[in-house]
């Protein structure tokens, strides 16, 4: 008889689209009352009935046969006694229409049996199915037929009653009663990350989300076009894919359910590009500094271009003094010793200048730096300039500002940033170059004013810009370093609702395990996620820890690498990565819980008694991030950097989580050494791979050559690889190139 009944089944739901398989409500393999495994009990009746159990014969899976010899008898199917049986023992869930089935057939008289249902709340019963009797066209109500009967579980339900029906005078046999769930409508599979149409890195996170009710997901499953990339078991549900093809991508999941069903999400359409490579580039008097000079007229003569030419550095009057880490760069207002009218207003000296002077001391890199994301920093240990805004008694005034051009090969266009420098504060400014190697990539300081007689009496009074040659150390995402956790509670805020007013009053401080952060380094990335709390006390949770309770404080994380004390004083600390996704929740964007997350890369200063910090932070943008702080020149402070992660607690288990999103940042790969021999007429090029990174293997035929030609690409897998190429390849220089 079961595999008669499954084969009816399947058939009294044709109709149903992407349907799960039977749920058994009849476990036991009996109809009996009473006893510790019984099925069902009768709880009221106003007849008398039998019930018989043949031996042999009709259907051998334990049916029973109700035999009622008059009256009204009927019976309530709850698992032994007269508790509802609950919605989530069933896998079923309130407010959703499900199909419930049953074998049946008539032993003897005329009346078919059939079902009512109950749905049952905290408070009571809520609403019921009425009698549901199949039709008996069609049917030979003699033998044993799977009849289906549609019921819509009441909204608020946490329980079912199920009566089997028969009338007076009739033996009905029954067996197998079972729920079949549509899984069309309750299962909701999407790609959180990227957004569709987004341009990413060779190595991204593809995020998704998946829930089905009733059941649950077992495995979502990623893919690129019609190749399976891999599996997560666990929510929150992402995939690492490192070393994506170039190009036009087309993503989606598949969510399998515990039932057996499945579902696919939308496809998302994203663009592969080649991940920038990073370099960072100081005030170094080492340089091949260099000067240029555009001459126009002043503002008050309509500000018209003259001309442009290079100029000498020590013309421009911006010239670099002391050796080594103790050299300044010291910039001042250009003099033009010339007393025609050309120069100044009149040929007396002193006099009011006649031309604006736009000087730039710049470097200009052998190699353009195509398709890179340059960053130039370092520190400004003072500016005394008098300002535009601030002009002196003749009505004149300057700039000064570090800056990256980038230029087309024919120099008729630029794309430029700047920053102006300030007195006492580094500077960073960072480009991302365009990727064609005829261009030409400038950095350096330009400085803006009015020229200035040399002899003239309160030229020291026009100020200048001293600028430290900088000794600058750039750390990175390395899951080799000792990485510290430490949380900082406060509570909710004090007035109107998070996240629309700042966080309360702090509670606590003290040192978290990483992984009690919920920081973890996994695979090619570092995850940061909102930080959860399994303590059910209503100190943490309102009104007490559950899935979906609310998050009762905020919680500060901080996952971070602290520098040995005295390796960074006065020094430029970098601090540099790559967001590869961010699907947090954001605070301008809350969950339905009214909950939000922020989370920077920072790097603290921090004073020797911790008890105050000079700080920098970057938000967790996708892409490229590099911040730098110069340091208090004091060996006994403490520099830490890292991520800080901040907003309302989580509950451990919540099935949400997932949807609360995450941060993955791109980790450093050790910086690995090629090592060639040869075999007969082969060049083998073999070095060490780590998972989750590509490495180009690139050569030139002469070093002086402004571009690499690509030999191959080969995926890390934790192993050494192997590249070859012909050995009659002479006068090739070969390096890794690593995405």
């Amino acid at each position: 008889m079961k595999k008669l009944f499954v084969s009816l089944v399947t058939a009294a739901v044709a109709g149903i689209a992407n349907a799960q398989t039977t749920t058994n409500l009849f476990p036991n393999g009996n109809f009996s009352g009473g006893g510790p495994t019984a099925d069902w009990v009768e709880v009221s009746g106003g007849g008398s009935f039998v019930y018989t159990y043949p031996a042999s014969g009709g259907n051998p899976g334990g049916y029973a046969v109700m035999d009622n010899t008059g009256g009204g008898g009927w019976g309530i199917w709850v698992g032994g006694d007269t508790t509802p049986i609950s919605l989530s023992s069933m896998g079923l869930s309130d407010n959703f229409t499900f199909t419930f089935v049953q074998d049946m057939k008539i032993a003897s008289g005329t009346d078919v049996g059939g079902v009512k249902i109950e749905s049952w709340g905290s408070s009571g019963r809520i609403s019921d199915s009425g009698d549901m009797r199949p039709s008996l066209s069609g049917h030979n109500t003699a033998n044993w037929e799977t009849y289906s009967f549609p019921y819509h579980i009441a909204a608020g339900a946490t329980g079912l009653k199920v009566v089997p029906l028969w009338g007076p005078n009739s033996s009905v046999a029954y067996d197998n009663f079972g729920v079949i769930v549509p899984l069309s409508s309750p299962l909701a599979a999407a790609i959180t990350y990227p957004a569709n149409g987004a341009t990413v890195s060779t190595n991204f996170t593809i995020n998704a989300t998946a829930t089905v009710l009733p059941g649950s997901v077992t495995n979502v499953y990623f893919y690129d076009g019609v190749v399976l990339l891999g599996n997560d078991a666990t929510a929150p549900y992402s995939y690492n894919y490192t070393g994506a093809p170039l190009g036009a991508r087309v993503l989606k999941v598949v969510a399998k359910a515990d039932t057996g069903g499945s579902v696919t999400s939308a496809v998302v359409n994203v663009t592969v590009a080649a991940a920038p490579t990073f370099t960072t580039v100081y005030v170094d008097p080492s340089q091949g500094w260099v000067g240029y000079m555009n001459v126009s007229e002043t503002p008050q003569n309509l500000g018209a271009f003259v001309f442009g030419s290079p100029w000498g550095t020590g013309d421009l009057v911006a010239n670099f003094s002391g050796s080594g880490a103790s050299s300044v760069l010291t910039l001042t207002p250009n003099k033009i010793g010339d007393a025609a009218g050309f120069w100044y207003v009149t040929t007396n000296s002193p006099s009011e200048a006649n031309k604006s002077m736009d000087a730039v001391m710049y470097v200009q890199p052998a190699s353009s730096l195509p398709g890179q994301v340059l960053t130039f920093t370092g520190t400004c240990t003072s500016n005394s300039l008098v300002g535009l805004a601030n002009t002196n008694p003749a009505g004149n005034g300057w700039t000064c500002v570090a800056f990256i051009k980038d230029f087309a090969p024919d120099y008729s266009s630029v794309v430029v940033t700047n920053v102006p420098l300030t007195n006492n504060q580094s500077f960073s400014v960072t480009l991302s170059t365009i990727a064609d190697p005829a261009r030409h990539v400038q950095y350096g300081f330009e400085t803006v004013g009015p020229c200035v007689w040399p002899q003239d009496p309160v030229y020291p009074n026009y100020g200048k810009v001293v600028i430290k040659a900088l000794n600058s150390t750039n750390f990175f995402v390395d899951p080799s370093k000792t990485w510290n956790g430490y949380m900082n509670v406060f509570n909710l805020p004090g007035s109107g609702t998070y996240p629309t007013a700042a966080p309360g009053a702090f509670q606590f401080g003290s040192g978290w395990g990483t992984t009690d952060l919920i920081a973890v380094f996994s695979g090619s990335g570092l995850n940061l996620s909102p930080n959860t709390i399994g303590d059910p006390n209503a100190y943490w949770y309102t009104p007490s820890g559950m899935p979906g309770a609310t998050g009762n404080k905020i919680m500060d994380a901080s996952m971070y690498v602290e520098l040995p004390t005295s390796s960074v004083p006065g020094q430029n600390v970098i601090f540099s990565g790559t967001v590869l996704s961010n699907a947090l929740v954001s605070l301008a964007n809350t969950n339905p819980a009214g909950n939000g997350w922020t989370c920077v890369a920072f790097i603290k200063d921090f004073a020797p008694d911790f008890s105050s910090f000079n700080t920098v932070t970057t938000p967790m943008t996708v892409g490229a991030f590099s911040i730098s702080l110069v340091t208090v020149n004091d060996p006994a402070r403490h520099v830490q950097y890292g991520f800080e992660t901040v907003g309302p607690d989580v509950w451990v288990t919540d099935p949400a989580l997932a949807g609360y999103g995450k941060v993955v940042v791109k980790t450093l790969v050790s910086p690995p050494k090629i090592t060639p021999s040869v075999t007969g007429g082969t060049l083998n090029l073999s070095f060490p791979t780590q998972a989750g990174y590509a490495y180009i293997v690139q050569y030139k035929t002469n070093l002086m050559d402004v571009s690499w030609s690509t030999l191959t690409t080969t995926n890390g897998t934790g192993s050494s690889a192997v590249v070859t190429t012909s050995a009659n390849n002479a006068n090739r220089f070969y390096r890794l190139s690593i995405q």
